[in-house]
C-alpha cells in the first residue's frame, strides 16, 4: 500500500509539472508516452503468451499514428491523416512479416502486431481532442479541465468498484477472466464515478464545455465508467493467458503503465466521441466567448 501511495504521488507530481510547464501541449505528450509504454508492456505479454509481434515495428508505426492523429486529420494538409497511417501502419507490418518469415510465422507476427497497434490508435482520440477543441474557440485549459474530468471519472470506478466489490460482492461478474469482479462491484463504480463527475462538474465548470450539465454529465460518467470494464477485462485475460499477475514492475505497487491505463483504452475514446456528438459545439464557443 505505501509502494502505491508512493508512485500514485510521483504520477501525480510528473503529471502536475509536466502540464505547469508545457501546456496542453504536455498533456499530448503524455498521452504519446502512456501509449507507447501500455503497447510496450502489451507486446511483452504477448510474447509470453507465444504470439511473435514485431515490437518495435508496432512501436513505431503506433508512434506514427499519435503523430497523425496530432498533426494531420484535415488540420494541416501536408500531414497525412491517422486513418492514412493506420493503412501504412497495416502494410509496413504484413509487408515486413511475409518477407521474413514462413507462413505459420508470418500469421502470428501479422495478427499480433496489428492487435497491439490498438493501443496507440485508440490514444489518437484523445489527441484530436485538443485540435479539435481549439478549431473552436477553447484555450488549452478547456481541453485539460475535459479530459482530466473524463480520466478521473474513469478512475472513479476502480476505486469505487473496488471498495464495494470487496464489501459487499456477492455475484461474479465474468468468473473465467476476472473472477475478483462482482456485479455489486461495478454498480458501485458507476455511482463513484457519477458522484466524482457531478462534484468536478460543480467546482471546475470554469474548465468544463457548458453544454455539459448535470445530466449530461450522469450519462458520459456512466458510459464511461461501463467501458472502463471492458479495457480492464482486455488487460486481465492477456495477464491470465500469459499467467502474470502484472503487466510490469515500473510502477511499485501498481505493476505496469497498462495496469494504470487499461480502463482508459475504451472510455476515453468513447467519451471523446460523445462530446463531438452529444455536447454541441456552439456550447463551447459561447463558453470561450464568455470566459475571455
Amino acid at each position: 500500500m505505501i509502494k502505491r501511495t508512493i508512485s500514485s504521488i510521483l504520477i501525480l507530481a510528473l503529471i502536475s509539472l509536466t502540464i505547469y510547464f508545457f501546456g496542453a501541449v504536455g498533456c499530448v505528450g503524455l498521452v504519446s508516452l502512456a501509449g507507447l509504454l501500455t503497447q510496450w508492456e502489451f507486446y511483452k505479454l504477448l510474447r509470453k503468451i507465444g504470439q511473435r509481434p514485431l515490437i518495435f515495428t508496432g512501436i513505431f508505426c503506433g508512434a506514427l499514428l499519435m503523430l497523425g492523429s496530432f498533426y494531420g486529420d484535415g488540420q494541416t494538409p501536408a500531414m497525412p491523416s491517422c486513418a492514412e497511417l493506420l493503412y501504412l501502419s497495416i502494410t509496413i507490418v504484413v509487408a515486413q512479416a511475409l518477407f521474413s518469415h514462413s507462413l505459420e510465422v508470418s500469421k502470428s507476427c501479422i495478427v499480433s502486431t496489428i492487435v497491439g497497434i490498438i493501443v496507440p490508435f485508440m490514444c489518437c482520440f484523445p489527441i484530436a481532442l485538443y485540435h479539435e477543441m481549439s478549431l473552436h474557440g477553447l484555450s488549452s485549459d478547456h481541453y485539460i479541465g475535459t479530459l482530466f474530468w473524463m480520466i478521473l471519472v474513469t478512475k472513479g470506478c476502480d476505486i469505487g468498484g473496488m471498495f464495494v466489490g470487496k464489501h459487499f460482492g456477492k455475484r461474479k461478474l465474468a468468473i473465467n477472466f476476472s473472477p475478483k469482479k462482482t456485479v455489486e462491484g461495478l454498480w458501485g463504480g458507476v455511482l463513484f464515478s457519477n458522484c466524482i463527475g457531478i462534484v468536478l462538474l460543480f467546482f471546475c465548470r470554469q474548465w468544463l464545455p457548458s453544454g455539459l450539465g448535470i445530466g449530461q454529465a450522469i450519462i458520459l460518467s456512466t458510459l464511461l465508467a461501463i467501458f472502463s470494464l471492458v479495457g480492464d477485462l482486455v488487460e486481465s485475460v492477456v495477464k491470465r493467458l500469459a499467467d502474470e499477475k502484472d503487466s510490469g514492475v515500473i510502477l511499485p505497487g501498481i505493476g505496469g503503465i497498462f495496469d494504470l491505463t487499461d480502463s482508459l483504452l475504451f472510455s476515453i475514446p468513447l467519451g471523446v466521441l460523445y462530446l463531438k456528438y452529444f455536447i454541441h459545439y456552439s456550447y463551447f464557443i459561447a463558453k470561450s466567448i464568455y470566459f475571455h
